[in-house]
C-alpha cells in the first residue's frame, strides 16, 4: 500500500535551502479490514454494550493500514494525536494526555495526546472503549486499563508489576524512557501483547484472580516482555531490518533476567533449556533459520540520521523482513536472538553487557532531548556495527568473530558423546561426534566444557573442538573406589555420602556432563550407564543436571530406576519441575516394567495416597489444600502419568481408571482458598490419557457403535463436566478445553463415531478464545485422520471470514501442525485437489494483502504441503491459464 504525492515545482527551493514545510493529508477509513480491530458483540444488552472497544493491531510495521506514514522503524518524528469519542468512552494513546475537551453538546469528548520522544510510525497506537482505570499504587506514572467488570482481577494481576519496572531501572541504571506507561487489556487482541511507545495492548486472558495459580507466571512474563520492549524496540529502534535481532534479543534477554530474579535460578535454567530445546528441534527437523544478520552491514555504520533514513530495505534479503517470513520462523528468530544475547553475556560478563545497554540508552536519551534537531535522532537507532563498537568500548573485547559465527550464520551444532574408562591409564576416553544440520553453520570449532564428577571432587576440563569426530583422553584425579560409603565433595562445595554398591568399583568417575552451564547454543545427546544417571539425579545440586538425569532414566527399566525416581518425587527439597518430570519418567518405567512382569506398578498409587490421601482412609483423597503449591503441581501430575501406563495388552488397567474416577468423584474444594479449575482439567486430561483402543469392526455404521463400560464412564464424566461449565465456567474454560480433547480421543480410539459437528460448534465465533483454539486443533486432526473434504472447506471458510485476526492465524497454524497430507502421500489423498490450491493461492495473492502474518501462514502451509514443486493435481493446461480461467473452460 503506497501513497504517491506529487510536489509542486516551487517547493524545490525549500529542499535546496533545507527549509521545513507542512504537508496535510486528509483521508478517511471505512470498514478497515486490518490495522484497527473493532470488538462489537451483536447484542441489545446494555451491560454487554459497555464492552465495545477498538484498538490498533497488526503485524509489526502495519501503521500504514490506518494512517498515511513512512511505515518503518528508522523514520522518526514527534507526534500529536487527537481522538474524538463518545463522552462515556476513554481514548488511550502514546505520550502524555495534554488536554481533554468536551464538545458543546456534551455528547463527545476529544483527547489530545503529545509524544515528544522521536518515535517511528509502527510504534504509534491507540485503544478506545469503556475502560476502567487503575493507577498503579507503587508507580504513579503507570496506569492500567481493563474492560468493565474486570477491575478486581486487574488489580491482582498487576499487583507485582512494579517489581519488573524497578528491576529494569536498576540493572540498566536508566530511568524509564517515557514520562508515563499505559497497559490496556482488550478482547480479540492480535497477539498476547502488542507494544507501542509508552503503550502496551494486552490480551484480557492474562488477567486472573488470586485464586488462580497457573496464570500468574505467564502473565508476569508477558508483561515483563512488553515492558522490556519499551526500552529496546520502542525507544531504541533499529536502523534496518538487518539489525532487528538486536532489539529482539535485548528485550528477550531482559525478560529472562526478570524470570531469574522473580522466580529463581532453577526456573531460569529450565526456561533457557526449554528455549534452546525448542530451537534445536526446529533447526534439525527441517529447513534451518536464515542467518540473523548479513555481513555487508558490518562494513558501514550510520552516524547521521539522514543516512539512516535512506531506504535500506532493498539491501536486505526478503527472508529477513517479518512481513515475508513464516510466523514459526519469526518465533524461532526471537528465541535465537535472545539466546545469542545470553551467549554474549557469558563472553564479556553481565556487568559489561548491562553497561553497554546503559550507554545505548544514554545516547538515545541525549538524542531524544533535541526535539527540533533531527540530526541528533540517529542516536535513537541501533545497528549491529554500532553495538559491536559499544561492546568493545565497555569491555575491551572484540566479539566480531563470535558474531560472524553465530549471528551471520544459521544453524547450531549437535554433539553426541559417550565414554569408556581405561583402568590401566586411569583416564576417561571421551568420544564426541558432531552432527551437521542443513544450515550454513558447518562444524563447530572452539572450546567446549566437560565437567567430570569424581570420587575426590568435581573437575572441569575445557576441550578444543577442531574436527567433526574427536577423541580425548581426560586424566582422572581420583583412584578407583571401593564398594563402601564415602563423603564426596560436589561442584558447589557440599559434601555427601554415596553408596557405591551399584557402581563400577574400578572407575572413580561418578557422572559426566557436557557444557553444563549452556554456554553454547547447541544440542547434546550423551550416553552413560544408568547408575551414573542415578547418581547425577540424586547428588548433583544443579537443577538442570537433575532434570536431564530424570529424562534419561525414563529409558532404563529396572528396580533401581523405580526406587531412585520414587525417592526424588518424595524429596520436598527438590525443585518441583524435576519432581513432576520424575513422575512422568516413573510412569514410563513402571509401564515398561508392567509389560515385563505382567503386573501393575503401584509406586505412583502409593505416592499419591501417602501425600494426598485421607488420614482415615487413604483410598479417598483429602480436602483440597493448594497452599503448598509445589504439592499442588505434584497432585496434578500423578493422575495424568498414571493414565499413560499400559498393561501387556496395550490397555490402561481398570484399577487406574477407577482411581481417576474416584478422584473426580471425591474432589472437594470447599475449604480451599485456591481454585481447583486446573486440577479438574488435569483429571479430565488423565481420563484422556487412560483411553484404550476399542475393539471395532471395519466398516461398522454409526448406529452400531457400542460403548464399553470404561468408555461409558469416561463419556459420562466428560458430559457432566461440559454441562456444568455452562452453569459455572472455569478460568479460561480450561475444563471445556480438556473435555474437547477427550471427545476427540474417544473418536480416535474407536469408542464413538468420528464426527466433527461438536468441534465445528465450539470453533465458531462467540466462544472463548481457548475453547475455539482447542476445537480448531481437534478439527485439524479430524481432517488429517478422516480425510474430510467438507471439514477442510469449513475450516478454510473460517480462515477467510472469521472476524478475529488471531483465530484466522491460529487456524492456519493448526492445519500446518496437522498437515492434511504429507508431501510424499499427496497423490493418494482426497484432500489434494484443485479447490484447496485455488483457496490457498487466493489467500496468498488477494485475501491477505492487508495482513502480512496471514499471508505468511498461507505460504507456510503451501510449503508444508507441496514444498517448492508444482502440485501434481494441476492439469498441464494451467501452465498457461489461471485456475479461474480453467474453471470457466470446464
Amino acid at each position: 500500500m503506497y501513497l504517491m504525492i506529487q510536489i509542486a515545482l516551487y517547493f524545490y527551493s525549500y529542499f535546496a535551502d533545507c527549509k521545513s514545510f507542512s504537508l496535510s493529508i486528509e483521508y478517511q477509513i471505512i470498514n478497515p479490514k486490518s490495522g484497527i480491530q473493532f470488538v462489537v458483540p451483536s447484542t441489545d444488552n446494555e451491560h454487554i454494550k459497555k464492552s465495545f472497544h477498538a484498538f490498533t493491531c497488526g503485524h509489526y510495521n502495519s501503521s500504514r493500514l490506518w494512517f498515511p506514514c513512512m511505515d518503518n522503524y528508522w523514520n522518526l518524528c514527534t507526534w500529536s494525536l487527537s481522538f474524538n469519542v463518545d463522552a462515556t468512552m476513554i481514548a488511550i494513546s502514546n505520550g502524555e494526555l495534554v488536554k481533554k475537551i468536551i464538545d458543546d453538546d456534551g455528547k463527545n469528548v476529544t483527547f489530545h495526546y503529545k509524544l515528544d520522544v522521536p518515535t517511528a510510525a509502527p510504534n504509534i497506537g491507540f485503544a478506545i472503549g469503556y475502560f476502567e482505570i487503575f493507577v498503579d499504587p507503587k508507580i504513579p506514572t503507570v496506569t492500567h486499563f481493563c474492560l468493565p467488570g474486570l477491575l478486581p482481577v486487574l488489580k491482582h494481576s498487576v499487583s507485582l508489576f512494579h517489581k519488573a519496572y524497578d528491576l529494569y531501572q536498576s540493572i540498566l541504571s536508566a530511568r524509564f524512557p517515557f514520562k508515563s506507561y499505559k497497559q490496556v487489556f482488550v478482547n480479540e487482541s492480535y497477539n498476547n501483547c502488542s507494544t507501542y511507545s509508552s503503550l502496551s495492548i494486552l490480551n484480557t486472558g492474562l488477567l486472573h484472580s488470586a485464586r488462580i495459580i497457573e496464570q500468574h507466571h505467564l502473565s508476569q512474563h508477558v508483561m515483563a516482555i512488553a515492558l522490556a520492549q519499551q526500552y529496546f524496540g520502542c525507544f531504541v529502534g533499529i536502523e534496518t531490518w538487518n539489525d532487528w535481532w538486536l532489539t529482539a534479543g535485548i528485550s528477550g534477554y531482559l525478560s529472562a533476567i526478570f524470570i531469574k530474579r522473580r522466580f529463581g535460578t532453577s526456573e531460569y535454567k529450565h526456561y533457557i533449556h526449554k528455549e534452546m530445546e525448542a530451537l534445536s528441534e526446529y533447526e534439525f527437523a527441517g529447513p534451518p533459520l536464515p542467518p540473523l544478520h548479513v555481513d555487508e552491514t558490518l562494513t558501514q555504520v550510520h552516524t547521521d540520521i539522514s543516512v539512516a533514513y535512506t531506504n535500506q530495505q532493498d539491501r536486505i534479503p526478503i527472508n529477513y523482513h517479518p512481513c515475508f517470513t513464516f510466523p514459526t520462523q519469526l518465533e524461532m528468530f526471537e528465541r535465537r536472538s535472545q539466546l545469542i544475547m545470553r551467549m554474549i553475556e557469558i563472553r564479556i560478563g553481565q556487568e559489561s553487557l548491562l553497561q553497554a545497554f546503559n550507554k545505548l540508552l544514554t545516547l538515545a536519551n541525549t538524542g531524544a532531548k533535541h526535539h527540533s534537531h533531527s540530526s541528533q535522532w540517529g542516536n535513537l537507532l541501533i545497528s549491529t556495527k554500532h553495538f559491536l563498537k559499544t561492546i568493545h568500548l565497555v569491555s575491551g573485547k572484540d566479539i566480531k568473530e563470535f558474531i560472524n559465527q553465530w549471528v551471520c550464520r544459521s544453524g547450531l551444532p549437535h554433539f553426541k558423546g559417550s565414554f569408556s574408562f581405561n583402568r590401566k591409564r586411569n583416564t576417561l576416553e571421551l568420544e564426541l561426534t558432531e552432527k551437521q544440520d542443513k544450515s550454513q553453520f558447518g562444524f563447530y570449532v572452539g572450546p567446549l566444557t566437560i565437567c567430570v564428577q569424581e570420587v575426590d571432587g568435581s573437575y572441569t576440563h575445557t576441550l578444543q573442538i577442531e574436527e567433526s569426530t574427536y577423541h580425548y583422553d581426560i586424566s582422572c584425579h581420583s583412584k578407583s573406589k571401593k564398594n563402601k560409603k564415602k563423603k564426596i565433595p560436589l561442584s558447589n562445595g557440599d559434601e555427601t555420602e554415596i553408596n557405591f554398591s551399584s557402581a563400577d568399583s574400578d572407575s572413580p568417575v561418578l557422572w559426566v556432563r557436557i557444557d553444563p552451564d549452556m554456554h553454547w547454543l547447541r544440542k547434546v545427546t550423551f550416553d552413560q550407564p544408568d547408575y551414573m544417571w542415578q547418581y547425577q539425579m540424586k547428588y548433583e545440586r544443579d537443577s538442570l543436571a537433575q532434570y536431564l538425569a530424570v529424562k534419561a532414566l525414563a529409558k532404563y527399566v529396572s528396580a533401581d530406576s523405580v526406587c531412585c525416581l520414587t525417592e526424588i518425587i518424595n524429596d520436598r527439597h527438590i525443585y518441583y519441575r524435576i519432581r513432576v518430570a520424575a513422575i512422568k519418567a516413573l510412569a514410563k518405567v513402571t509401564g515398561e516394567w508392567a509389560l515385563q512382569r505382567c503386573s501393575i506398578a503401584t509406586s505412583l498409587f502409593n505416592i499419591y495416597r501417602k501425600m494426598f490421601g485421607s488420614r482415615s482412609c487413604q483410598t479417598i483423597p483429602r480436602y483440597n489444600d493448594f497452599s503448598y503449591m509445589i504439592g499442588y503441581f505434584i497432585q496434578k501430575a500423578i493422575p495424568k502419568a498414571l493414565g499413560s501406563i499400559r498393561n501387556s495388552h496395550g490397555n490402561c488397567p481398570r484399577e487406574i481408571l477407577d482411581f481417576i474416577i474416584d478422584l473426580i468423584k471425591y474432589n472437594d474444594n470447599s475449604q480451599n482458598e485456591y481454585s481447583d479449575n486446573y486440577y479438574m482439567s488435569s483429571l479430565i486430561d488423565a481420563l484422556t490419557s487412560a483411553i484404550s483402543p476399542a475393539t471395532t469392526i471395519t466398516g461398522i455404521s454409526e448406529s452400531n457403535y457400542t460403548l464399553s463400560e470404561e468408555s461409558k464412564i469416561i463419556l459420562q464424566e466428560v458430559t457432566h463436566a461440559l454441562n456444568y461449565e455452562k452453569i459455572l465456567a472455569s478460568h479460561r474454560n480450561c475444563i471445556s478445553v480438556s473435555c474437547i480433547k477427550n471427545i476427540r480421543m474417544l473418536q480416535k480410539k474407536g469408542h464413538i463415531p468420528p464426527r466433527a459437528d461438536v468441534f465445528r460448534m465450539y470453533a465458531r465465533y462467540g466462544f472463548f478464545q481457548d475453547i475455539r483454539e482447542a476445537a480448531i486443533d481437534q478439527l485439524a486432526d479430524f481432517i488429517k485422520v478422516e480425510s474430510s473434504v467438507a471439514d477442510l472447506r469449513w475450516i478454510f471458510s473460517l480462515i477467510e471470514k472469521d472476524p478475529v485476526p488471531f483465530m484466522r492465524h491460529y487456524a492456519l497454524q493448526a492445519i500446518i501442525r496437522s498437515a492434511p497430507f504429507s508431501n510424499l502421500k499427496r497423490t493418494t489423498s482426497a484432500l489434494n485437489n484443485i479447490e484447496l490450491i485455488e483457496r490457498l493461492w487466493t489467500l496468498i495473492g488477494f485475501d491477505t494483502k492487508h495482513d502480512c502474518r496471514l499471508r505468511c501462514d498461507a505460504m507456510e502451509l503451501y510449503t508444508e504441503l507441496y514444498g517448492r514443486s508444482t502440485p501434481d493435481c494441476i492439469p498441464p493446461i494451467l501452465n498457461s491459464v489461471s485456475l479461474r480461467q480453467f474453471e470457466s473452460l470446464q
